[in-house]
């Protein structure tokens, strides 16, 4: 995993403990899924040049962002 994706991943996670109010949880939310829809357009081409460690690099970004997106639909759910 490199060192400069996982400084994003930690710096989303901040941005999501600070984010207050229905507009930036909305951005953040927007933010994750535009992330997640280059990193499935990235394993698709990976798989189609059979270059299988690379897809599997990708799939474990989409993991990190996946719990990503859960913290935000835990953090939209009021107590």
């Amino acid at each position: 995993m490199d060192s400069q994706f996982l400084m994003e991943i930690m710096e989303i996670n901040e941005k999501l403990a600070e984010a207050q109010g229905e507009t930036a949880m909305k951005e953040m939310e927007s933010v994750v899924r535009a992330k997640q829809k280059e990193l499935t357009d990235n394993v698709s081409r990976a798989f189609e040049r059979d270059d299988f460690e690379k897809a599997k690099e990708l799939l474990t970004k989409m993991r990190y962002l996946s719990n990503v997106e859960e913290k935000i639909k835990l953090k939209k759910i009021p107590l």
